[in-house]
C-alpha cells in the first residue's frame, strides 16, 4: 500500500500488506521509518514509472 499518512502505515501493517510511505513533506520521512514502513520515498513519480515499466521475462 501507498500511502502519505502514518495512519495509512499503520493500516496497511494491521492487515499484513508492505507500506510504501510518500514523504510529500520533510517530517515525514523520519516519521514512516520510525513506523517500519518498508520504502519510503519523496519522488511519487518514481513510483508511477516502476508500476508502468514492464516486467522483464529473463
Amino acid at each position: 500500500m501507498i500511502g502519505d499518512s502514518l495512519t495509512d502505515i499503520q493500516a496497511a501493517h494491521k492487515v499484513g500488506a508492505a507500506a510504501i510511505g510518500y514523504a510529500n513533506k520533510p517530517h515525514k520521512h523520519q516519521a514512516f521509518t520510525e513506523a517500519g514502513a518498508e520504502a519510503v520515498t519523496e519522488d511519487m513519480q518514481a513510483i508511477a514509472d516502476a508500476i508502468q515499466s514492464p516486467l522483464s521475462n529473463d
